[in-house]
């Protein structure tokens, strides 16, 4: 069970504190164009683990690529620090491109290992805006079958990325993010 069991974890919002993320993340450059970040904490609501990430950049051009690889761990229904059994590396390959003509938007194509162990493709299309609005669908392919899960091998999403302002008025980096999946 890798997202299947969210009731376990949705049960325990009333249970007192828990945590949502709590992540340390270093950013170095050491060469011009090419980025590393390394990365470790509660990564997710339901994981935690380590890892890092490569990309090559340059700000003159409107693509970019790199890898991603992490040692990941599920977190224990209470979401505090406790972690479960199941444990994977999960790793990816990335494409990154931005569109400046016309309607601008942003792609990401991503080959890799998910949580689960299936190995797919995802594609995330996005749109930002100069306020910080952000609206995204995504779609993943993967070798996992319909018997395993639900539709099988598809799965999609939507996802928006508010400023806080949109709530409070005041000006702030805050985001309000939600991510709705579909099976």
């Amino acid at each position: 069970q890798v997202r299947s069991d969210i009731k376990d974890y949705l049960r325990n919002f009333d249970n007192g504190i828990f945590i949502g993320r709590a992540q340390f993340d270093y950013h170095i450059t050491p060469k011009k164009n090419h980025h590393f970040m390394a990365s470790a904490g509660i990564l997710e609501e339901m994981f935690s683990g380590y890892g890092f990430e490569y990309l090559y950049f340059k700000q003159d051009i409107n693509y970019a690529f790199g890898f991603e690889l992490f040692n990941t761990k599920k977190r224990d229904y209470r979401m505090r620090f406790g972690t479960l059994e199941y444990q994977n590396i999960v790793g990816h390959v990335n494409f990154y491109y931005r569109n400046y003509k016309g309607i601008p938007f942003d792609a990401k194509i991503s080959y890799g290992e998910y949580l689960a162990g299936d190995e797919g493709v995802t594609l995330d299309l996005s749109r930002s805006f100069a306020n910080g609005t952000k609206f995204g669908v995504f779609a993943s392919f993967t070798d996992v079958s319909s018997e395993e899960f639900g539709e099988g091998s598809f799965d999609k999403g939507l996802t928006i990325k508010a400023p806080i302002t949109w709530f409070t008025g005041k000006k702030s980096r805050s985001y309000a993010i939600a991510t709705i999946f579909s099976n």
